[in-house]
Parts: C-alpha cells; sequence; structure tokens
C-alpha cells in the first residue's frame, strides 16, 4: 500500500492512498460473494457464484463499487496506524480517483497548527488600586445596614436623614419615562434609604423634609459615569409620591462584630474588612491582567484550525445552554422554538464565540507546553489538605478520600490554573522565571536533559481563559 500525504489549510490532511493489485483483487473476490449472497444467480447456492460469473451478470463497475467502501474503510484505518495519524474528527472521501491501480483520497481533520510566536514579550502591567480610609468606612456602613430594624414613626413628621421612604418615582429622561409602562398605570412602589451618598445628590436634598402624601418634582443632572448610560450627563426630573416613612435604626457599632458573628473587635473586624477589600482590589486587577494579557496573545499567535473542531465545541455549547435550562422545566426544543431557530441555525449562531474560546484554550495550552507547567503528586496532596479545611472536622476524612480518588482531576485542575494564571501575571509584568524551553536551549548537553513535555490540562486552561 503506497501513501500519500499533503498537508491542507485549516489542519486537514490529505491521505492518497493506491492499493497494491493483489489486495484490490481479494477485496473484488469478497465484493462478488457479497453480491452473489444479496442476488442469488441460478444454478447457483447464495453466496457460491464464482466471481467471474458475477462479473459477468452485474459487470465490473458494479462489482467495484460493491467492493469501495469496505476497501476504503480497512485501508484508510492502516494507513492512520501506519503514518500515526490521530484524527480529531470525522474523516470525508474525496474521491476514487483510478481503479487500476485502485487510488482514493481522504481528507482528515488532525490537531490543529497553533504558533503563539514570542508571548514572552506581551506585557500588562498589574495595577493594584489602593484601599481607602473612606472605602472601609463605607464597606463597615454596609455591613452595619445589613443589621437595620425598620420602625414605624410613633407620631407623623417630615422625612430626616437615615430614614426609609417608601414612594412612587417616576423618572423623566428628555421629557419621556424612563421606565414605559401602561398610559393609565400608576409608577411601581419602591423603598428608597435617605442617606447621604446613596441617592443623588438632589434627590437626596428635595426628600429631606417631605411628608407623607407630598408629590415633589426635583430635577438634577446625572453624573457622566453613572450606571445606566441612558441618563449619562443629562438632566432628569424626578417626580416622586412619598406613601410612607419609617425610622432605620441601626446598631452600635460595638455591637457590630457580635452580630456578623465575628469573634474580635470592632477594630479586628475593620482590619478584616480592609484585607477583604484588598483582596478583591487584587482580585480585580489581576482579572484585568489577564483578560489584556488573553486578548494580546489570541491576537499575535496564528491559527490552523479544522472546521470540525469549532463545530464540534458549538455543539457542545449548545448543549451545555440545554443542561441550564433543563433546571427550568425548559426543553431544548423549547428554547429552540422560542428563539425560532432549528438545531443546525443554533449551533451556526454560537460558532463565533466556540471559535474564539478555541482560540484562546488553544493558546494557552502551548504556553502551559512551552512554560514546562506541570502538577506533582505532593502539590495535588497539599492542595487536598487546604481545600478540606472549608468542611466541618468530621467530614475531612471522607471528603479528602473523595478529593484524592473520584475528584483528582478537578483538584490537579484546580492547582494547574492557579500556576497559570501566577505564570501569566508574571509574564505580563516581565518577572517570569526563565521557560522551559530556555533552559532546555541554555543547558548542558540539552538533548540528553532535555524536559518532558508538560501535562497540559484542556480544563484548567478554559478555566483560566474564564
Amino acid at each position: 500500500m503506497k501513501i500519500t500525504t499533503e498537508k491542507l489549510p485549516k489542519s486537514l490532511l490529505s491521505l492518497q492512498i493506491e492499493l497494491d493489485k493483489e489486495r484490490f483483487e481479494r477485496g473484488l473476490d469478497q465484493a462478488a460473494r457479497r453480491l452473489s449472497q444479496k442476488y442469488p444467480v441460478h444454478g447457483f447456492r447464495p453466496g457460491k457464484a464464482p466471481r467471474f460469473i458475477i462479473e459477468r451478470t452485474f459487470g465490473r463497475e458494479a462489482l467495484i463499487e460493491e467492493a469501495t467502501e469496505d476497501l476504503v474503510n480497512k485501508a484508510f484505518r492502516e494507513a492512520l496506524k501506519q503514518e500515526q495519524i490521530e484524527p480529531v474528527g470525522p474523516a470525508s472521501l474525496q474521491n476514487v480517483s483510478s481503479s487500476d491501480p485502485f487510488i482514493f483520497e481522504v481528507h482528515v481533520p488532525v490537531q490543529p497548527t497553533v504558533d503563539v510566536g514570542d508571548y514572552r514579550a506581551i506585557r500588562a502591567p498589574l495595577e493594584i488600586a489602593e484601599v481607602a480610609d473612606d472605602q472601609v468606612e463605607r464597606a463597615l456602613e454596609m455591613i452595619r445596614d445589613r443589621h437595620v430594624v425598620l420602625k414605624e414613626l410613633d407620631e407623623p413628621r417630615p422625612a430626616q436623614e437615615g430614614d426609609q421612604l417608601r414612594v412612587r418615582l417616576e423618572t423623566i429622561v428628555d421629557g419621556e419615562p424612563l421606565d414605559q409602562r401602561d398610559e393609565d398605570g400608576e409608577p411601581p412602589e419602591q423603598t428608597l434609604d435617605l442617606v447621604e451618598g446613596r441617592l443623588v445628590d438632589e434627590l437626596h436634598a428635595g426628600l429631606l423634609g417631605a411628608s407623607v402624601g407630598d408629590v415633589k418634582e426635583i430635577t438634577a443632572t446625572m453624573p457622566d459615569d453613572h450606571s445606566n448610560e441612558q441618563v449619562r450627563g443629562k438632566e432628569v426630573t424626578f417626580k416622586v409620591e412619598v406613601l410612607g416613612i419609617q425610622e432605620r435604626l441601626l446598631p452600635e457599632w460595638d455591637d457590630l462584630p457580635a452580630l456578623e458573628n465575628f469573634e474580635g473587635t470592632l477594630e479586628d473586624l475593620r482590619a478584616k474588612t480592609r484585607a477583604d477589600l484588598e483582596a478583591a482590589a487584587r482580585n480585580a486587577a489581576e482579572r484585568k491582567t489577564l483578560d489584556s494579557y488573553i486578548e494580546q496573545l489570541v491576537a499575535q499567535t496564528s491559527y490552523d484550525i479544522p472546521d470540525v473542531m469549532v463545530h464540534d465545541l458549538a455543539h457542545q455549547m449548545l448543549h451545555d445552554q440545554e443542561r441550564q435550562f433543563a433546571r427550568y422545566g425548559i426543553t431544548l426544543d423549547q428554547m429552540l422554538q422560542y428563539r425560532g431557530q432549528t438545531h443546525e441555525e443554533a449551533i451556526e449562531a454560537l460558532v463565533p464565540d466556540a471559535e474564539r474560546q478555541m482560540k484562546v484554550t488553544l493558546a494557552l495550552r502551548e504556553v502551559v507546553r512551552a512554560e514546562g507547567l506541570d502538577i506533582s503528586d505532593s502539590e495535588v496532596e497539599a492542595e487536598v489538605r487546604r481545600m478540606i479545611l472549608d468542611y466541618d472536622e468530621g467530614e475531612r476524612e471522607n471528603v479528602a478520600q473523595i478529593l484524592q480518588t473520584q475528584l483528582r482531576g478537578t483538584v490537579a485542575n484546580s492547582v494547574l490554573d492557579r500556576k497559570l494564571r501566577e505564570r501569566l501575571i508574571a509574564i505580563a509584568n516581565g518577572e517570569a522565571p526563565p521557560a522551559a524551553a530556555e533552559e532546555a536551549a541554555t543547558a548542558s548537553g540539552a538533548e540528553a536533559g532535555a524536559p518532558e513535555a508538560p501535562a497540559d490540562s484542556p480544563e484548567a486552561v478554559e478555566k483560566t481563559a474564564e
């Protein structure tokens, strides 16, 4: 059997396979027996008619047609083994270009080619925002607010700082209500905390001193960075009807640690709150750095990805959605009917997202390999010990057993994800140690001492990319 391979775009491999004459003839003999079993020939028992009779009865072309599928399948499997080819999707028969000799061509999708280029030259500085004292105090105020008690007024009085107001509020922007409703309908009821800093300054000032039954129109200029882009920098009119006033009773500051089941003083709680804010600020900064780094990495990486891999991922994403909707009793067919899509249309709609996700995963996987990131048994054991601390002491032994056996792969992915994140941040800030490839290139006797390829994990790579 003669095999000729050719690399095609999108990581397709063309295999041109030529069978030797003896093998081809054996295939025709087997095809003749099958035809004689399907279509008995007069004078012969089923399957016993000689090949020359079958060929004369049905014609040589019919015999070759009957033999082709079996010849192609067997020869293709042998060719994959001989050439050590690992397909990533189903192959497609392109043509049978000759029957004498028997030559056919198959296209096989194989692992994509990915070149991340000089990924260590990418920079995305880690800029951690400093936590100011007033942020800590605001956070403590929010904690204190969780324990507020609402009290009806002993006697009617105007609204004052710290009260909670029940109101009907309508927001008018450019002469039109911001929220659409029926022409005869009233604005919905809502509550407002009359606390400085929680309302637009003009609205806060306008409601101080208001009484139940008052109807006010208050004009305010909204900040340019308002969360609702419809009102950013615009003049807004608030139409407010005050329906009720309640007094907000906040606990004493010294009572706050006990209310939070926190062991320590108020100062200890303040220190913990600052530490939590600093951890959140660092996490946000790291996420921003990772997002920037990955975006640049994907932009500079060259890919040659088989369409079938992207299509398969889009299919998987659709059925991930199916599982999510199933929690609410919604089937995939109902979901597609609501969207007005067929199954294939829904998959095609997900292809752009699938392609983006595939590119991120493949690029990060190449970085894992180049950096020589791998996981040792001791690291997995250390992670298990860390994870079981989240459980009650009586549960830890059973949890550890499950983590070390059934969920060992998940634990390893968690470790690799953390190592990859740390390495990417170090690379993005120009602080990474030499890569495994660099060390191998500079070490004495590099060929003899070259490191083994790291065991990368698609799950961990995908987690980092999220």
